[in-house]
């Protein structure tokens, strides 16, 4: 398991306007022409402030712009007219989250500040070979025993459809690994293979060394699985891929390609060979 390591450059993961106060972060209250109510003061483990004239405060899990609003309403009333108030996070405290599964530095990190799903990852030297990029969970504990796991697809999130999720401390990331697709039949390097993002057939075929010479290109057989746990297969001929006369298909996990042997072309490919055969026994002779 790899070391705890501290973030340095806290201020690339902190966003003040996004970021949520947390227990025992120090924060510093500006209130205009009011020396009294201006403070830094740290919130105690419970999530509260305390300050004068208005007593305790929740903070935990507000923005510095939330408890602004919350302290501005609160000297409103029969205190300040129109105060003006300002807070600034003095200090982020250290918090902790475990990256698991499949990652090339699976542990346990430390941050400062806020941390976002892909920040950990990349603190977690990336993903492995094997990694599932559409089921990263996230589990988190709740009040109590109980916890929730999230789920989330890192593709969705690069392509900017979907936020960059905050972490939360104690946060646990969990990157599954993929079921790997399985090309066999008459192609240069039938094998196994994992493969990042966006996948479809024919980009699969150029990752397995494309078809070979005994090849039917029209007799393509892609293997699937259904809901049902059914295997459902499908046709294509490649040549109708390349020409765009019908969509390259995608290509799932645990999908198995199969591309058959066209007769004429393996009998004469035998005969070719067997031409080969006596034409160097004889050069040899």
């Amino acid at each position: 398991m790899a070391p705890a390591v501290a973030i340095k450059n806290k201020d690339a993961l902190i966003n003040e306007k996004e970021y949520r106060i947390g227990p025992l972060d120090l924060i510093d209250i500006r209130v205009l022409y009011s020396d009294e109510i201006s403070r830094a003061v740290r919130v105690d483990s419970k999530g509260n402030i305390s300050l004068p004239l208005l007593g305790v405060l929740k903070a935990a899990g507000l923005t510095p712009y939330e408890l602004e609003q919350s302290i501005t309403e609160k000297l409103a009333v029969d205190l300040i007219q129109n105060p003006q108030v300002t807070v600034f996070i003095k200090e982020f405290t250290s918090q902790r989250m475990t990256v698991q599964g499949s990652v090339n530095r699976a542990g346990v990190y430390d941050f400062q500040g806020q941390a976002t799903l892909l920040q950990a990852i990349s603190m977690a030297g990336g993903l492995a070979e094997k990694a599932d990029e559409t089921m990263i969970k996230v589990i988190r504990k709740l009040p109590g025993k109980s916890e929730e796991t999230l789920t989330y697809d890192m593709n969705i999130i690069r392509e900017n459809k979907m936020d960059d999720p905050t972490l939360e401390n104690g946060d646990v990331v969990m990157i599954e690994e993929k079921a790997p697709i399985s090309v066999q039949g008459a192609v240069k390097l039938p094998g196994i293979y994992y493969l990042r993002g966006h996948a479809t057939l024919m980009k699969v075929l150029a990752q397995s060394g494309w078809v070979n010479e005994i090849a039917d290109k029209a007799d393509v057989r892609v293997v699937s699985t259904n809901k049902d746990g059914r295997a459902v297969t499908v046709v294509y001929d490649i040549n109708e891929i390349r020409d765009n006369k019908i969509k390259d298909p995608d290509i799932v996990p645990g999908d198995l390609i199969v591309v058959e042997s066209s007769t004429a072309k393996t009998i004469l490919n035998g005969v070719t060979n067997t031409v080969r055969g006596f034409l160097n026994f004889g050069t040899v002779r």
